[in-house]
């Protein structure tokens, strides 16, 4: 190892860029190459030759991972936050409403989108911790260099081009004097990602900086360090160039820091047959070959469009060596004997079977992209019958479900387990006012339990006057509060008492699945079955085993039958509906003093 830290960053940063890791005797791999790669791919670029427009870059890839962007991509709605304890389940519902405020504060809808797209491109995710808010996901473009055989196992180093008032927030934090000191270095331009260190001028000034996690000698960081004693440290390096050409280091914050593990976390798809590398085999590197291929195509039909020119041959000394062009329209030539002028056949050869090619490669493109007609937005082929066609559509979205579920396990079993919940609660045991649209389900459950309560207080307040109230009294005014609770909209106000969720376990689930429902599918299911029943409804409890095959049918149509329990085991009598309740009817003490629904908060 280097003997500071100065020079074994620039030392890897040269390293990591040139060295390829071998990962069969025929096949050797390069992070950065493949980064790149990748990125020129995604965004309609030729790779290794210059994108000046003048040879036909025929893109067929940028479709194909719009559609992964949407098949496997999900909504924070779809995160849902819980209570593991019985006793204390029914702070579940608090959690459950606040965590879509504090996730759209941190912008986590956006988090998702990041970590979708770099899976997708790159089957690589590095997110940093960054401590009380939503994690970042690390541009892959920026990272200076890392271990790229696994990238948890090694140092990790990223390029920063921060501008001055970017800097200037990091005072307090960092060394204060050593910002200042390179801001006054401070250059008019930037370097551009993975553009082998090209600088584009810029109307700012921007200072570079490398962040370097890693356990390192304990003497990188203090002056009586151990050399033989490692320890996880991060630093914040700049350089800068003397004036006598040489490039020299200025350390703007050195310290102790935590296990990578608790700094990074990284999620892999690809991780069988990309062994021994960083990044996983993602879907934009199946497309490469079909992407050149196709390339190939337009190329070759571009240079036989260029060599399509109208070109005559004649023995003629008059005509031999004129321009056509300095013909007039409508002339008519006439040749000497024995030299007449004749078109040379430059009729262009096998175009269609360059076009088949082409055409080919597309299809197989979305073959590997897992990408069909239906999907990319193309109608089908004439004929085709509806259900048929829902089928091919469902069994191309396999491989998208299979990646979305294990980006969903990312989030629910690494990135909510050990940051993001506890941060939510942090921020719910201050104390939390907050309110939110409660569905109709829960609209009926909170107005039960609170009508009960409240009903009950009246009660216990009528009783200690010395009146007590008749049964059907207290049935009334239970009605009457949540009548007046219901009155005052979906919309209600909720309020978390300070250190009231300390030391509760919070774990959280994924619902993507009912977002990938086809709806279609599910709403002509319901109309079936809706069907059935209307057409006998007794039958189903009177047939024996009718109730199982009903529960199945559900099942089989993604109904959950614990939702259709009323139809299998229908009451025996029912009760007829309440109407309005009157005035007359409410307890006089609840009249006197009124239910206020506007200002009532549920609390824990």
């Amino acid at each position: 190892m280097q003997e500071n830290i100065y020079e074994y960053i620039k030392t890897q940063e040269t390293t990591f860029s040139t060295i390829f890791v071998p990962i069969t005797n025929s096949f050797s791999w390069n992070f950065r190459n493949h980064v790149e790669r990748c990125t020129n791919v995604a965004s309609g670029h030729f790779h290794g030759s210059k994108n000046d427009g003048i040879l036909p870059y025929d893109d067929i890839v940028s479709s194909i991972i719009d559609v992964a962007f949407r098949l496997e991509g999900f909504d924070v709605k779809d995160i849902v936050p819980y209570v593991d304890d019985i006793k204390e389940n029914y702070k579940s519902f608090l959690i459950k409403k606040y965590h879509p405020q504090w996730a759209k504060e941190n912008e986590l809808d956006t988090f998702i989108d990041e970590v979708v797209e770099s899976s997708i491109i790159y089957d690589l995710v590095l997110v940093k911790n960054i401590n009380n808010v939503r994690p970042e996901v690390v541009n892959l473009q920026d990272i200076a260099f890392c271990d790229q055989t696994d990238i948890l196992s090694g140092p990790i180093c990223i390029r920063h081009e921060y501008s001055i008032p970017e800097l200037l927030e990091f005072k307090g934090k960092w060394d204060d004097k050593k910002i200042d000191e390179v801001i006054v270095m401070a250059r008019a331009s930037k370097k551009v990602a993975l553009a082998n260190n090209q600088e584009v001028k810029t109307p700012g000034k921007y200072i570079e900086c490398f962040e370097l996690y890693g356990s390192f000698p304990e003497s990188w960081l203090k002056d009586d360090g151990d050399p033989e004693k490692y320890v996880w440290q991060l630093h914040i390096i700049n350089y800068y160039t003397a004036s006598d050409g040489s490039k020299n280091g200025i350390t703007l914050f050195k310290g102790k820091d935590k296990k990578m593990g608790l700094k990074f976390k990284a999620l892999k798809i690809d991780t069988v047959r990309s062994k021994g590398r960083a990044c996983g085999r993602s879907i934009v590197e199946r497309l490469f070959e079909p992407q050149v291929w196709r390339n190939y195509s337009g190329i070759k039909l571009k240079k036989m469009l260029d060599a399509s020119i109208n070109l005559l041959q004649t023995d003629s000394e008059e005509y031999g060596n004129k321009k056509i062009s300095e013909l007039k329209e409508n002339t008519i030539i006439k040749h000497e004997v024995g030299r007449p002028v004749t078109r040379i056949d430059m009729q262009l050869q096998n175009v269609g079977a360059l076009q088949s090619y082409g055409v080919q490669m597309e299809n197989s493109a979305r073959t590997l992209g897992s990408a069909s007609e239906a999907s990319l937005g193309k109608n089908p082929v004439s004929g085709t019958p509806f259900a048929l066609q829902s089928l091919i559509v469902q069994e191309g979205k396999g491989i998208h479900d299979y990646r979305q579920g294990k980006i969903a396990t990312f989030f629910s079993d690494v990135l909510y387990k050990d940051w993001i919940l506890k941060y939510l609660v942090e921020e719910m045991n201050n104390g939390k006012r907050f309110s939110e649209e409660l569905s109709l389900d829960e609209m009926n459950e909170i107005s039960d339990n609170m009508s009960v309560k409240y009903a009950n207080d009246r009660i216990k307040a009528s009783i200690l006057s010395g009146k007590l109230p008749t049964k059907e009294e207290q049935v009334t005014l239970t009605q009457f509060f949540k009548e007046q609770f219901k009155k005052g909209g979906s919309r209600k106000f909720f309020e978390v008492l300070k250190e009231e969720i300390n030391d509760i376990p919070v774990k959280v689930k994924m619902n993507i699945a009912g977002k990938q429902k086809d709806l279609a599918r599910n709403a002509d299911s319901l109309t079936n079955i809706i069907r059935t029943i209307m057409s006998n409804p007794q039958a189903i409890q009177q047939i024996p085993g009718l109730a199982k095959i009903f529960n199945q049918l559900l099942e089989s149509s993604n109904l959950s039958p614990i939702d259709f329990t009323t139809i299998t085991t229908l009451p025996e009598a029912t009760q007829s509906p309440q109407g309005q309740l009157e005035a007359s009817q409410v307890p006089q003490e609840a009249i006197e003093s009124p239910l206020q629904t506007n200002n009532l908060t549920p609390t824990i």
